[in-house]
């Protein structure tokens, strides 16, 4: 049957149809490839690090994490660029400025706060707003803790990390 169709395919010669055996054999299947015992990089591929995509292609898992990692860290980079970021104690970064939604501070809500009017939901970055703003006008920590509806450790530590919590550097 493979010889008739080569002999249509080829545009049915008139010699005909090849005689059985005459043709080529067809070629043998590869040999199976030997998996190595290292990848390229020098990790073991053994069953715990040997991996095999949907497409059968084989890969390494410590290889393909420190692919991903480098990966994420340079989008987080980017996504962060300018922000305050941080590390934690499990060496992770942490952005101060996207988690207390710095980019999205309501200046209504900031003057509702010094005001003493306190709205149902206020983000941190308002609060910090709220309280920077009141401690600039020398006013006490018990009296902003009050109008801002925080602790007064808490109205001094945000006071402290802007670095405005002595009375000569807010007159300065």
């Amino acid at each position: 049957m493979a010889c008739y169709a080569r002999w249509v395919y080829h545009g049915r010669p008139a010699g005909g149809p090849p005689a059985p055996g005459a043709t080529a054999p067809k070629p043998r299947a590869p040999r199976p490839r030997v998996i190595p015992d290292r990848c390229r990089h020098g990790h073991a591929l053994d069953a715990t690090n040997l991996r095999f995509d949907g497409n059968g292609v084989r890969y390494c898992r410590a290889c393909r994490y420190v692919i991903e990692k480098t990966y994420n860290e340079r989008q987080f980079t980017y996504r962060h660029d300018g922000h305050d970021v941080i590390p934690t104690r499990d060496g992770r970064r942490y952005c101060r400025t996207c988690n207390r939604g710095e980019q999205d501070v309501d200046a209504v809500v900031v003057e509702r706060v010094v005001s003493g009017d306190r709205p149902a939901r206020v983000s941190a970055a308002e609060l910090e707003a709220a309280v920077v703003q009141l401690r600039l006008h020398q006013y006490p920590y018990s009296l902003i803790a009050d109008r801002a509806g925080c602790s007064v450790r808490h109205a001094w530590w945000i006071c402290d990390r802007v670095g405005i919590t002595s009375t000569r550097e807010v007159g300065a």
